[in-house]
């Protein structure tokens, strides 16, 4: 099975270059997944045993190491979090897609009953470009089966649109009621209720 290339980005490049050959063997054999002393060895590292812990140790731990590692780790992170846009365009699919899009529905006779009439048998199965759009798919919010067959849910179409107006600040400016119950501006004063001896003073600051 063919691995699947590095690519590097300049900056990243300038990096990768001002490490030793052995560092850059073990940097990569990091990023393939390999714990520290494997990659150390397999780096082509010579010490052996306890040494070969203590060289991987201090090997991850130097500075030109750790800044291209961080780099590196640091465009997989932004590369896995989902951008605003396809958020936006997840959620758009979410409010477009209908049941229509997805299926196609039939009622076809299966037979006849005791006294000759004939018996039908409601039936879905997904339109073929459904399967190949994964815009409708991610549409989908449950898929089951069970003794009626495959139940299909849609994602509430409301809601993502309702989602998509946050994002997108379509709602219009709230209007904030800052006047007092006179009519006025200014607040009214707070009451303070002392309660002492079972007796109630109400009385204004």
């Amino acid at each position: 099975m063919a691995q699947k290339k590095l690519t590097l980005t300049d900056e990243q490049k300038v990096l990768f270059d001002a490490l030793t050959p052995l560092q850059q063997k073990f940097a990569l054999g990091i990023l393939k997944g390999l714990n520290q002393v494997d990659a150390y060895r397999k780096a082509g590292g010579k010490a052996e045993k306890e040494s070969a812990h203590v060289q991987a140790s201090r090997m991850i731990s130097f500075d030109k190491v750790k800044t291209f590692l961080d780099a590196m780790n640091q465009e997989a992170v932004s590369d896995a979090v989902m951008s605003r846009q396809e958020a936006l365009e997840r959620l758009s699919a979410m409010g477009r897609v209908s049941l229509h899009d997805i299926a196609e529905f039939s009622n076809s006779q299966i037979g006849e009953d005791e006294e000759g009439r004939p018996v039908f048998q409601a039936a879905w199965q997904f339109k073929e470009s459904a399967l190949q759009s994964p815009a409708a798919m991610s549409a989908i919010s449950e898929l089951t089966t069970g003794k009626d067959g495959i139940k299909l849910k849609l994602h509430d179409p409301k809601a993502a649109i309702k989602q998509l107006a946050d994002l997108m600040g379509w709602e219009a400016p709230k209007k904030v009621d800052l006047s007092s119950t006179d009519g006025s501006m200014s607040p009214q004063p707070s009451k303070i209720v002392l309660v002492a001896g079972g007796q109630h003073d109400n009385s204004e600051n």
